[in-house]
């Protein structure tokens, strides 16, 4: 099973939507690849929510943007910010806060594409909460934790 880095990726492949560049010049991924990784019963419910929000960021990509697709992102964002042990849940909470402000976004252009593709304006929005200080800290921490307790290998492409 492949599990991608998704919040970040999400957020590559939109700035490089908007920008114009292609998505496949840089993906950061998380695959299921360590074979004999056994995962500790205490993370089990983390790691099983972080896999529901990674199918929901996956439908989001590949589905589509849309208020529904959204929505259930954010449902499967907040069950883990929920349930989040105290060493990571800065960077979950992290997570939540820019995928419920993507979500605002894409919401006030009416999950159009098309609006959303030629809005300048959008661009900015995106690189300013990409650029926020200590998200990419934020991101090697929780890549790393996911590699440590859920047994997930990282690749970058």
């Amino acid at each position: 099973m492949k599990y991608r880095l998704t919040f970040l990726t999400l957020w590559i492949v939109l700035l490089a939507v908007l920008s114009g560049c292609s998505k496949d010049e840089k993906e950061l991924r998380l695959s299921g690849g360590v074979s004999n990784f056994t995962i500790d019963p205490k993370f089990k419910g983390f790691c099983a929510a972080y896999d529901e929000l990674n199918i929901a960021l996956n439908d989001l990509t590949e589905i589509g943007t849309s208020k529904e697709t959204f929505g259930v992102v954010l449902e499967k964002s907040r069950t883990l910010v929920d349930i989040a042990p105290d060493d990571i849940s800065d960077a979950v909470l992290s997570n939540d806060a820019i995928l419920n402000a993507m979500n605002q976004a894409f919401s006030d252009r009416g999950y159009d594409r098309e609006k959303i593709d030629a809005d300048e304006s959008l661009r900015l929005e995106v690189q300013q909460l990409y650029s926020q200080k200590g998200l990419p800290e934020l991101t090697t921490k929780y890549a790393d934790y996911l590699v440590k307790n859920c047994g997930v290998s990282v690749e970058a492409r």
